[in-house]
This record gives structure tokens, C-alpha cells and sequence, in this order.
């Protein structure tokens, strides 16, 4: 069973990717900010981390920043989930996708198939 990593600050969110991930057969695994995401990556190595972009605490770019800078974490996928429209840089990042909110459920789960082992 592939875990997944949901980090967002909203909790209505959380709550319906656990469920649609759960029903989809993933373990689920989350976090509303990106220090709590950091502390799921030090306790379990998720397959794939669906992180939102504008969180207190850490904001999800510092989440990818740590998670590519830390070689336990380089290779894990991380896919972008964000209401900011902009598109930035993966200079200093390294991720897989952005998924613009509010999201599709099943533009959702064909994005996280493709990049989950």
C-alpha cells in the first residue's frame, strides 16, 4: 500500500483527501503546515507528498526546499496543491506538479497515479 503526505493548513481539505485517497486504497498520512510535514517525513518516508503552497508555520516551498536539500527526502515526489494562480520556480525546488484549488477529484488522482510508486 502506497502512504501518501497531505500537508495543508485547511482542514476541510484534509478531510476530503483522506477520505477520496482512502477510498482510492492509500494509506494517508497529514499535516497542516510544513513543519508538521517535516516531522510525518522524519517518522514515516511517504511515496508521494501533496502539499498546499501558502501555509503558516512553513510554507510549502520551504517544505520542498528541506525535503530537496535533505537526501532522505530528495526523491520523493512532491506535488503542489495552490489558489495562487502564478507560476514560480523549481530553482530551488524540486517538484513533480501544481494542482490549481480548487481541484477536480479525479484530475486529482490521475496526477497522484502517475507519480506514486
Amino acid at each position: 500500500m502506497s502512504t501518501i503526505l497531505v500537508v495543508d493548513d485547511e482542514i476541510s481539505i484534509i478531510e476530503v483527501l483522506q477520505d477520496v485517497l482512502a477510498d482510492e486504497g492509500y494509506e494517508v498520512m497529514t499535516a497542516s503546515n510544513g513543519q508538521e510535514g517535516l516531522a510525518c517525513l522524519d517518522e514515516t518516508r511517504p511515496d508521494l507528498v501533496l502539499c498546499d503552497v501558502m501555509m503558516p508555520v512553513l510554507d510549502g516551498r520551504e517544505l520542498c526546499r528541506r525535503m530537496s536539500a535533505n537526501p532522505r527526502y530528495h526523491t520523493i515526489p512532491l506535488i503542489f496543491m495552490t489558489a495562487v494562480h502564478k507560476a514560480f520556480s523549481q530553482v530551488d525546488c524540486n517538484y513533480v506538479a501544481v494542482i490549481a484549488k480548487p481541484f477536480d477529484i479525479d484530475e486529482l488522482l490521475d496526477v497522484v497515479a502517475k507519480f506514486i510508486s
